[in-house]
């Protein structure tokens, strides 16, 4: 097993960490947007000549929901609407209004920018939704691949335990390792990741945890495993098959990030799951069938010796 072939395998998309900075290049390009438009129609007096003109702020408002998002719609409506009153509507250069049928334009435009941007967004949403679950599907399908590639479970194992931190390093995986029962009941490290020098070596407290996540076939944590970030932990999660638990997986979380950080939501989504609740699940299933196979081929090598 090679870390090209790993590699073959693709990573799940990094989340987008929104800065202030980034709100303040939207809250720019909302309000800068909608001054120009306003400017534009000012110096060519283009209202009232032509009633709807409000229109076409929306061809601003549209691009800024389909590309940055609500935040820089919403900053681009509002600026559109002040704007328009304050620079266009008698009496100009202040917010009061003189015909009310002018007010009730100015709020069926808002209302209809807020709206459009609005099914904009849903619509962005929608398409990034369906390439992350075709790019969900690819994973377990190069996943499954690279893991049955072989028939020595050794490898199989160590192909699982390299392909969950390559692909949930995003969700703040940084290590994991599998953990089998040895003939005595004693939960052994068959595989871990990422290849290191030094072998990968619980704890005393995970390795009780781990014992407990195995025995009472519940998800077990350990804080501040091995890291000395103060949020740092170890999730301990049954691999179950029916009524049988075939073994243990131990994720090394930094920073206490993503969905593993909180072991009741994890067993609350067993239940009633989510995208990425059923994403992770169906990815361990994987390990879990390789290693049923392997008990259910054991007893048949013994009969042939």
């Amino acid at each position: 097993m090679t870390m090209h072939t790993i590699e073959q395998i693709p990573q799940l998309p990094v989340p987008a960490k929104r800065s202030w900075q980034y709100y303040l290049l939207d809250s720019l390009l909302g309000v800068v947007g909608s001054l120009i438009v306003t400017a534009i129609i000012y110096f060519y007096r283009l209202y009232p000549t032509i009633p709807d003109i409000a229109i076409v702020y929306l061809l601003v408002i549209f691009p800024l929901a389909s590309i940055r998002g609500r935040y820089a719609a919403l900053v681009a409506s509002v600026v559109a609407f002040l704007s328009f009153d304050f620079f266009l509507v008698p009496p100009y250069y202040s917010f009061t209004i003189a015909r009310p049928a002018e007010w009730l334009a100015l709020v069926v435009f808002l209302v209809t920018a807020l709206i459009t941007s609005q099914l904009t967004i849903v619509t962005r949403q929608s398409r990034e939704q369906a390439w992350l679950r075709e790019r969900e599907a690819r994973i377990l399908y190069e996943a499954g691949r690279v893991i049955t590639g072989t028939d020595n479970l050794d490898e199989q194992l160590d192909a699982i335990a390299l392909s969950l931190v390559r692909v949930f390093s995003c969700w703040g995986v940084r290590a994991c390792a599998l953990l089998l029962p040895d003939e005595k009941g004693v939960l052994r490290v068959r595989a871990d990741a990422p290849i290191s020098v030094d072998s990968f070596t619980l704890t005393p407290y995970e390795m009780v945890a781990a014992q407990e996540a195995l025995e009472q076939r519940q998800m077990r944590e350990v804080h501040n495993a091995v890291s000395s970030s103060r949020n740092a932990l170890s999730r301990l999660i049954p691999l179950r098959s029916g009524n049988q638990v075939l073994g243990v997986l131990c994720l090394r979380i930094e920073d206490g990030v993503s969905w593993f950080a909180s072991p009741q939501q994890m067993q609350d989504e067993l239940e009633q799951p989510t995208d990425q609740a059923t994403f992770f699940w169906t990815f361990l299933d994987q390990a879990i069938l390789v290693i049923e196979r392997s008990r259910l081929r054991a007893p048949t090598v013994a009969d042939k010796q």
